[in-house]
């Protein structure tokens, strides 16, 4: 599982950590920003596999595919889904918080597909400790931004947040996820206090935030936080 959890670390990394907002804007305009979104997706995906990239990762009618032609099949398929969803959501639908999900596991899936297949050993399942939780980082800072866009976008008809609101509250959530790292059952009380303080924030007014905003702010960190938590210690 080591190489599909690094490739999932690097599809987060491009997909919304990298994705800036000039890409994402650029990639629905034309060939040329939909070049510069996959290509990111690649460049990082190489960086990361970079030590198995001479190995046999699949076979696929007979033919045994190392990681660099499994690397240039994934940038094939995720330009085509993804312009797949930009023609879309230009024809058919509004993009939303259904199409936003099964785009994510789309590609998820391809990643798996392109992967080498082996059994985890016992307690091996999520990969290299340091990978699984970069992701849980990258889920509590960027993935959780989108995620609540898309809810609130699709409940209130809210646009993306502003850059002071979208950066503030990735220090909020990323102050909250840090206190499940700490040991013992001191944590409890640290993530519960900056928790209220979350809520203290709207409640003055300091952010202009809906109470589905806050309430999905704190749920999720604190879900991915337990994740990230059994991560590292191997339990809660």
């Amino acid at each position: 599982m080591v190489i599909f959890w690094r490739l999932v670390l690097s599809h987060l990394l491009a997909d919304f950590t990298l994705q800036f907002d000039i890409v994402n804007r650029l990639k629905r305009k034309g060939m040329w920003g939909m070049l510069i979104h996959c290509l990111t997706h690649f460049v990082v995906s190489v960086a990361l596999t970079w030590p198995y990239l001479g190995d046999t990762w699949v076979t696929v009618g007979g033919v045994g595919l190392t990681g660099w032609w499994a690397l240039l099949l994934m940038f094939v398929i995720h330009y085509g889904v993804d312009e797949l969803r930009v023609y879309s959501m230009k024809s058919w639908y509004k993009d939303n918080t259904i199409s936003f999900l099964v785009d994510q596991l789309l590609h998820l899936y391809v990643l798996f597909l392109i992967s080498p297949v082996d059994v985890p050993a016992p307690g091996s399942m999520m990969g290299e400790k340091w990978v699984a939780i970069a992701c849980m980082l990258v889920l509590v800072a960027h993935f959780t931004t989108v995620m609540i866009y898309f809810l609130e976008k699709d409940v209130f008809g809210k646009a993306f947040p502003h850059f002071d609101e979208k950066y503030f509250l990735i220090f909020e959530r990323v102050v909250l996820w840090a206190f499940f790292f700490v040991a013992g059952y001191w944590w409890i009380p640290f993530a519960i206090a900056w928790a209220v303080q979350i809520f203290y924030v709207r409640k003055k007014r300091i952010i202009d935030m809906s109470r589905l905003n806050v309430a999905l702010n704190v749920a999720l960190t604190a879900g991915i936080g337990l994740w990230t938590r059994f991560i590292y210690y191997g339990h809660l």
